[in-house]
């Protein structure tokens, strides 16, 4: 059975997908494992950038197709939530990461060699990136957004971040 199909009929998706980053949609933390801007992505190379040495960051396997599923349903929306101590970094990437232009939105993008394209940012429809609190971070997702917190869910490595859900999560 299509999974997008079923997908859809579901009634009870969540209204918000969040996201962290780090360790979440890619594996490493961008503010210390990569030696930072400038980033450079290539379009034939779909999910990843590379740093100013050359080092590649490329999103999970996975992340792609969780996407486009999310991006493909009716009511959800995406959202990312970082606490990263290099917000400008993280946006860039964000920016710069070329999706395929079949890969959830709607924004495509010509690329000098001409392959359409689109990035990870065009997809995302909320973004909190700095340093502090995920309660913040939520705090502005639920004001930006109008969402109510019982129809968000979050996905995150860290163990740590489990304060929105005791906090918020009611």
């Amino acid at each position: 059975m299509d999974l997008l199909k079923e997908l859809s009929n579901v009634k009870l998706l969540p209204s918000l997908f969040v996201f962290d980053l780090d360790y979440t949609l890619w594996p490493s933390w961008i503010d210390t494992h990569t030696s930072g801007s400038p980033f450079k992505a290539d379009p034939f190379k779909p999910h990843c950038v590379k740093d100013r040495h050359g080092k590649l960051l490329k999103l999970y396997s996975d992340v792609p197709e969780i996407f486009r599923l999310i991006k493909n349903c009716p009511k959800p929306h995406i959202a990312v939530a970082s606490r990263t101590h290099e917000p400008e970094w993280a946006c860039k990437v964000l920016s710069i990461m070329p999706f395929p232009a079949d890969e959830g939105c709607d924004s495509i993008k010509n690329s000098s060699n001409g392959v359409n394209y689109r990035s990870l940012a065009d997809i995302i429809d909320y973004d909190e990136i700095y340093p502090g609190s995920k309660l913040k971070h939520f705090r502005s997702l639920h004001k930006k957004s109008g969402i109510p917190y019982h129809e968000m869910i979050f996905f995150d490595d860290e163990l740590r971040n489990k304060e929105v859900e005791r906090e918020l999560g009611r």
